[in-house]
Formats: structure tokens, sequence, C-alpha cells
């Protein structure tokens, strides 16, 4: 096997392996992993549009809107209105997503740290200089999540 075949082989076995992790460890209850994904988003940035979200999820804005109802139905997120745009609603989180973001996000940070432990201490600073690559690749073509400007930046 190809050295470009085995990183394949190997990027989707990781890949697979992290969204396994994410349903089986991370979201629990009536969450979906996208549904987790748009909390955190409106966790760092809170009052987005629904084409900023979906923008930030890379999915369509109908895919968007569904999960954003189902959301929005279960109390995770309210929604204020656009001042400058009264076609749009701004999207928030609730103090049900905030907590749920909580306690997701420990969950997360404790099956994170599970793997880590599994990795040979030895190994730890390659594997974290090899995601690091790996992270900076993926970054260059995917588009980014959206984040909050700093403050005295437009």
């Amino acid at each position: 096997m190809s050295t470009r075949s085995h990183f394949g082989s190997l990027l989707i076995q990781v890949a697979q392996a992290v969204a396994r992790m994410e349903r089986d460890e991370v979201c629990c209850g009536d969450l979906t992993f996208q549904q987790f994904e748009t909390l955190r988003i409106l966790e760092r940035i809170p009052h987005v549009t629904l084409g900023v979200l979906a923008t930030g999820l890379a999915i369509d804005q109908s895919t968007a809107s569904r999960n954003l109802g189902r959301l929005l139905r279960a109390g995770y997120l309210s929604k204020d209105p656009n001042e400058s745009d009264h076609r749009s609603a701004l999207l928030l989180l609730t103090s049900k997503g905030r907590a749920t973001i909580a306690s997701m996000a420990c969950d997360e940070r404790d099956a994170i740290a599970a793997i880590y432990e599994r990795v040979s201490p030895n190994r730890r600073s390659s594997v974290v200089e090899a995601l690091t690559a790996l992270s900076d690749a993926l970054e260059s073509k995917v588009v980014p999540v959206p984040r909050k400007p700093k403050k005295g930046r437009s």
C-alpha cells in the first residue's frame, strides 16, 4: 500500500472513530452531532443569522433551518429580531442551551482525555504535531467557522 493510500485509509478510520466517539460518548439525549455543533457555534458567536450558521456548519440553509426548528422547539435556542435586516432573525442560546453545551463539553473533554491517555507518553508530542499539520491542511480547504470579532475590530 502506498503512503498516500495508507494516509487516506488512516484519515477515514480516524474520522469515523471521532464521529462514533462524538455520537456515543458526547452527544447524548435528544441532540444529533450537527445540532451539538450548532449550539457550539452559537456559544462562540451569539446573535448569528441562519445564513452565517449554515456557512459555519458547511450545510445548506434548508438543512440548517430544519435543525434550528428542532432546537427552537426543544428550548435550546431563541430568536431575536434582526434590526439591520428584518427578513432574518438573530439566533442565541437559551439557558437550557448553555447548560447543555457545558455538560457536553465536559463529556467531550473526558472522552478526548481518555484517548490521549491511551497514546504512549513518548509518542504524544509526535501525535500532536501530526494532528496540527492535518488540521492546518484541512483548514486550508474548509470554510472556516465564523469567529467572534476581537474587540476594536469590525
